[in-house]
């Protein structure tokens, strides 16, 4: 095989570990993250609130 032809397969590595890893973030953050979320959203909102005022 060519040295192009290693660097294509390469690059092709490159992005289904990319879109995998993402894939994977994506199924793995939003249930740990939704009860922080809550907990930022309420912080952030409340601090927020007093900045305005």
């Amino acid at each position: 095989m060519t040295p192009t032809g290693w660097m294509h397969i390469g690059i092709l590595l490159l992005v289904f570990v990319g879109v995998v890893a993402f894939v994977l973030r994506r199924m793995v953050l939003p249930a740990p993250k939704e009860g922080a979320n809550g907990e930022t959203v309420g912080g952030s909102s409340g601090y927020g609130g007093s900045g305005g005022v």
